[in-house]
């Protein structure tokens, strides 16, 4: 929760967007375009020297495609 109630842009940009990408990935009934193990691989690179901004661009669109869950 605490990553999702971040403000701002850059480094907690990125997280709610990973969070929210671990919540998709990780649910059996939404189709993710990436997978859990993905998501933390993705989200590591991006900070440790690795673009910040296209890794939060990317969580973005993916989360952003629709969900089937009410």
């Amino acid at each position: 929760m605490e990553g999702l109630e971040l403000r701002g842009g850059k480094v907690n940009a990125l997280i709610r967007h990973a969070v929210a990408a671990l919540l998709n990935a990780s649910n059996p009934d939404v189709s993710y375009d990436l997978s859990v193990s993905e998501v933390v691989e993705k989200f590591n690179d991006s900070v440790s020297g690795g673009d910040i901004e296209a890794t939060k661009n990317n969580f973005e669109s993916f989360n952003e495609q629709g969900c089937p869950l009410n």
